[in-house]
Order: C-alpha cells, then structure tokens, then sequence
C-alpha cells in the first residue's frame, strides 16, 4: 500500500532556533508535507514568533528546557491521546538544518515494502553517506554501537538516530523517562524488550558550526553510558 503525504506527520523539537526553525517548516511545507507538531522546549529567543507566523501547525511549549527525551514524551503523549485518523506514522526531525528532507522517500519505501516494521531509524555508516562527522565523533559513534550492542543486544550501525519514522501504533509502546541524551539509548532498549521490528536507513547529515555548537559535548557520552548502566542493572 502507498502511503500518503497526509498520512504522516512530522515532529520539531526547537530549543532557540530562531536562526534555522523558519527554513526547515518550509523545507518540510515545500516538500508537500502539512502536518507539523512542533516542541518548543523552552526558547528565549524568537523561536516562538516565528513558529506563529505559520499557519495550520500544531504548537506544544514546555515552560522551561527539558531536552530530546521530554520532547519526544511530550509529542508521543500528545499522538496517544489525540490520534486522529489518516495519521499513521510519525517522523521525529531535527529543527537545526541537519536533516534532508529528501532522506523521507527511503523511510517511506521501507514502511511500503514491509507491512509489519514498526521503526525505521537513521544512519549515517550503513553505506557511504554525505555526512561530515568530525572524525573525533565518529570514533565515539563508533564506540557507542558497541555500547548499545553490549548492552541491549541489538546491533546498529548508528545508535544514536535523531531522524526516525515510526508507526504511530508503536507509540503505545515506548515510554521515555530518562533525562538528556539517555533517551536515545533507553528508545533502542524499549525496542528490544517490546520486539519492535526495525530497519535502518542511510541518510546524509549535515553538520554546522551552528549545529556543533547546539550539540552536546563528547565527554557527556561517559555520563550517558554510566546513566544507562545504573538504570538497565542497579535501579
């Protein structure tokens, strides 16, 4: 079955990006997609004014920033209680320019060749891609595959996808709860225990100095890695 444009929406979540939030609504509206849940996770900038100059989007503001995983929480909260027909799957993208959105059509070819998937995630090293990774990142990407294989037991060839489209069904199956960029580890995990079917895609990603700079810092990994480690054996 093909699946339609109207069928499927996209969800931002934008924390101060007044410089990129403008481009990638239109970027995303120019491709002919009309659905739009947007997160403002607590900007101080214009981010929400120029949200507002749009028309037609749906607009969920947190009070103050909460980061990725309450984001995500929040708009999967939202698409449980308010699942409105025809809208069949969702796509999590980032409100920075490092997503292309011409990357959807694979996502999409992937849900139309298998009716059962439930996930089709992002990854910038299962073939050759058009992404620019500092080297120093990919070395620690490189490391945290084998993190994530070690500790949930499913391999990918990029463990951390912020460029994800799921089955919205699926949703009734994945709660976040972790703070900061654990959410991406727990989200693989969840996949594991509820055996939610899954595929990767490759996707170019392009990274800013802007982009960079908005991201965390590689020595956080060891947090994140000691976070999950406490919350998977010790909690």
């Amino acid at each position: 079955m093909k699946i339609k444009k109207s069928n499927i929406i996209f969800l931002i979540r934008a924390y101060n990006e007044e410089k990129c939030i403008w481009n990638v609504i239109e970027e995303i509206r120019n491709a002919w997609y009309k659905n739009i849940l947007v997160v403002d996770d607590g900007s101080t900038d214009k981010t929400q004014e120029i949200i507002k100059t749009f028309d037609n989007i749906l607009y969920i503001k947190h009070v103050f920033n909460r980061w990725w995983w309450a984001a995500l929480e929040t708009w999967f909260a939202y698409l449980r209680k308010n699942r409105k027909e025809g809208l069949d799957y969702v796509v999590t993208f980032d409100a920075d320019s490092q997503h292309n959105i011409k990357d959807i059509k694979k996502f999409i070819k992937e849900f139309e060749k298998e009716k059962d998937l439930d996930i089709v995630l992002w990854s910038r090293f299962i073939v050759k891609t058009n992404t620019n990774a500092p080297f120093i990142r990919k070395l620690l990407l490189l490391a945290w595959r084998i993190f994530t294989y070690l500790l949930s037991w499913i391999y990918l060839t990029d463990s951390h996808n912020g460029y994800r489209m799921i089955r919205i069904e699926s949703l009734d199956n994945i709660h976040l709860t972790m703070d900061g960029m654990e959410y991406a580890s727990e989200l693989v995990e969840q996949i594991r225990k509820n055996k939610l079917k899954f595929k990767e895609v490759p996707v170019d990603i392009t990274y800013t100095d802007y982009s960079l700079k908005k991201w965390q810092k590689n020595l956080n990994a060891f947090r994140i890695a000691r976070k999950m480690i406490w919350s998977k054996f010790f909690k």
